[in-house]
């Protein structure tokens, strides 16, 4: 009898699915619904085989992705709770906090994010005098922890032996300080684990009778250690059910081993291989443009993705000669087809290859009144306020934490310096013990400045004991008074001050949602957690997202920004001798084009400011898109012929011969959009352009401030610029910037 719960998915999804017993790998392709054949999978499993979810593992990508499934389960099976929905580095948690004891530590231990990892290694770096940056030695570090190499295998690694010497002491010098804070890294939650099985055999059959059936998601990205796990786990009964894509591979430079694709099949025994080929997600155009340019790539499985959805429009592209315009177009764009073509602002995504090209995205989105949120950069959780007030909740979790106690002395500002610091720690050092437990012992009476310190710790390890966990933060916030050591004298003050309150709010929400949870699973949750997971699509704002960010995502339009050789793809890749540089580069762009359903726009501007030579620069499109069919070989846009100016501007092509062309086709396009109908073109003419003259003064709601330099000229672009006081000049377009006149 055929499952009830598999009649759900097409033939593709369904046959590997029903196969319940021994190795599966399946290849899907992006959009093609791997999510749904792999909760279906399980709760098949669950239903119709009579599998005991205490007995399934699900590892996915991310912990956004994790909740997904888990919240689909729980719709189709009971007891869903029992099973392991969850991400690599949460699984490795979870079994560590069970069993490290075995390995020296203790249950409590701290988690150091690349914020602590880098302050860590910076002061262990300091003594040597070296022009060797903490960056460098991080990512040896790093690479060495995903390869399962230690420092003194690591050092035949390192070619120039000057800086072999540095590199390996401070690695030693690192591993040692992590140690006597009971603290690990990102990378040691993975390490550690491994460690733990290949060291302790029964605790490992433990965990290989528990779980029984094994799925893997994003199995691309695993890296060595993490394959080296999932073989591990599987060895006692060879259920593993991966899934991937090995054209979105897109994280070699965190580890991720593409091979290990061919691994798997070559390292399970009669391993069964399928394809998911069919696309749910996008546009015909949009899946036409993926295809042509990932075949470009050898180092694939060939498949070919298709799909039933709607032929689509074709994909855009668009040039202009500087990156402000490159942003004005992508601003006014959004506004355009949110007024008047139906979208939301939550349709849209703004993909960047470097999260440093934000800013003037950002500045544009302003201008025009677009909502937005940015991912992948700069991480709420990572914010000096925040880690400052997380300093007090890490100490009271691991008294063992130096790092922490490090910042805890620093902030707010108690007459404590470098020379007291330095001396509590070399005291530290010489007891054996750590510098949080010298403060608050009978030595640390010795140094005065300390006393406050000791009375305020006593009495939060005795409220933190007491009270419920957002209360306790809210009474911790409030003795320390953090806010008002941060002061409000400038809008950057205030800033912070409103981030503390967030902070507190996602304390709130976090208890709220885990009644039994207490400071260990809130602190765990936040360290382990992505700015993306926190992406919420009733949030009616567009998102500017790195593309590594995007991993996963879909939007109904996406722009793909920055189309210039050296920027995407990087200078690095083009110049590399190992074509695997270039050909993830390639899977990158593939990424960003298959995040669209609907529409694609693909950018790029003629000419960037380089930090390097500190002038204007012209630029080379991207070889992507000569490899799209977009330019040719010598870079010159592929001509079109039109037989009217309405199909020109309704498909987006037209020459740019000057700076000005690409205002002027932006207004084109935006005017062509905006007045297909009587009501939108009587929308249009409602603001009267003749009203901004030179010298009038406006009012705008982010700007503040400005008097009108450059009127109207052209009334078809409707373009004014503005000196304001706060932030100098800026051009804006009055169709779409919401200004006042003040007299």
């Amino acid at each position: 009898m055929e499952s009830i719960i598999l009649s759900n998915l097409n033939d593709e999804q369904r046959i590997p699915a029903m196969i319940t017993e021994g190795p599966v790998l399946v290849t899907a392709g992006a959009g093609s619904g791997k999510t749904r054949m792999l909760t279906h999978r399980i709760a098949h499993l669950c239903h119709d085989e009579g599998v005991k979810p205490y007995n399934i593992l699900a590892i996915t990508f991310t912990n956004k992705a994790a909740n997904e499934m888990r919240a689909r389960l729980e719709k189709m099976i009971d007891d869903a709770n029992d099973m392991w929905i969850c991400t690599f580095h949460s699984m490795c948690t979870k079994i560590l906090r069970r069993e490290i004891s075995l390995l020296g530590y203790t249950a409590n231990f701290s988690i150091y994010t690349d914020v602590e990892k880098t302050r860590t290694i910076k002061r262990l770096l300091e003594p040597h005098n070296t022009n060797i940056t903490v960056e460098t030695i991080a990512w040896h570090i790093s690479n060495a922890k995903n390869h399962l190499i230690g420092p003194d295998d690591y050092a035949s690694e390192i070619i120039d032996p000057r800086k072999r010497d540095i590199i390996i002491s401070v690695f030693k010098e690192y591993e040692s300080e992590l140690k006597k804070c009971n603290a690990l890294d990102f990378d040691d939650l993975l390490n550690k684990t491994y460690e733990l099985f290949v060291r302790f055999p029964e605790t490992l059959e433990y965990y290989q009778r528990k779980f029984k059936y094994i799925h893997v998601d994003e199995f691309q990205d695993t890296n060595r250690t993490q394959y080296e796990i999932v073989k591990l786990l599987a060895k006692a009964h060879g259920n593993v059910f991966a899934v991937g894509d090995e054209d979105q591979c897109i994280y070699s430079w965190r580890g991720a081993d593409v091979t290990n694709v061919q691994n798997f099949i070559e390292d399970f025994k009669d391993v069964k291989v399928f394809k998911l080929e069919q696309n749910y997600r996008s546009s015909k155009k949009i899946l036409e443009a993926a295809n042509k340019l990932i075949k470009k790539n050898k180092n694939r499985l060939d498949k070919n993705l298709w799909t039933e959805n709607d032929e689509g429009t074709k994909v855009e592209d668009h040039t202009t000669y500087s990156d402000t315009e490159e942003a004005e177009y992508v601003a006014s764009t959004i506004k355009g087809l949110v007024q008047y073509s139906g979208y939301r602002y939550s349709d849209f995504a703004v993909l960047m290859r470097v999260n440093s090209m934000s800013r003037i995205i950002e500045e544009k989105l302003i201008t025009y009144g677009v909502p937005y949120k940015v991912y992948g950069g700069f991480k709420f959780f990572e914010r000096k306020e925040i880690k400052d007030v997380l300093s007090y909740l890490r100490l009271i979790h691991n008294p063992h934490d130096n790092e922490a106690t490090r910042r805890m002395l620093t902030f707010p500002k108690r007459g404590i310096g470098d020379a007291t610091i330095t001396q509590i720690s070399t005291l530290a050092e010489e007891e054996g013990i750590s510098m949080f437990d010298l403060i608050m012992g009978n030595m640390g009476q010795s140094i005065k400045k300390l006393d406050g310190v000791r009375k305020l710790f006593a009495d939060l390890k005795e409220k933190s004991e007491a009270m419920p966990l957002y209360e306790f933060v809210e009474y911790l916030i409030n003795l320390v008074d953090f806010k008002g050591a941060i002061g409000n004298k400038t809008d950057e003050d205030l800033n912070k001050q409103m981030n503390i309150d967030d902070f507190l709010l996602s304390v709130k929400e976090f208890s709220d949602a885990n009644t039994m949870a207490g400071l260990e699973e809130y602190l765990q949750s936040i360290t382990l957690m992505r700015d993306i997971d926190n992406l919420d699509e009733e949030d009616d704002t567009a998102s500017l997202i790195t593309i590594h960010a995007a991993k996963g995502l879909e939007f109904r339009v996406v722009f793909i920004v920055g189309l210039n050789d050296g920027l995407f793809p990087l200078s690095r890749a083009i110049n590399s001798d190992d074509e695997n540089e270039l050909e993830e580069e390639r899977r990158l762009m593939y990424v960003a084009i298959t995040r669209a359903k609907e529409k694609l726009y693909l950018t790029r501007s003629r000419t960037r400011f380089s930090f390097e030579s500190k002038r204007l620069e012209y630029t080379l499109p991207s070889r992507f898109l000569k490899e799209l069919g977009i330019v040719n070989e010598t870079g010159v846009k592929e001509r079109r012929n039109y037989s009217d100016v309405d199909t020109a501007f309704s498909t987006g092509y037209s020459s740019i011969t000057s700076p000005m062309d690409s205002v002027y086709k932006t207004s084109a396009i935006s005017s062509f959009n905006q007045t297909k109908t009587s009501s939108q073109e009587s929308k249009v003419q409602k603001k009267d352009y003749s009203l901004f003259k030179k010298g009038t003064i406006v009012e705008h709601p982010h700007f503040g401030r400005g008097e009108v330099t450059v009127e109207v000229t052209d009334f078809a672009a409707g373009f004014v610029t503005i000196k304001f006081d706060k932030v100098g000049i800026k051009t804006l377009s009055l169709k779409y910037a919401d200004l006042k006149i003040v007299n």
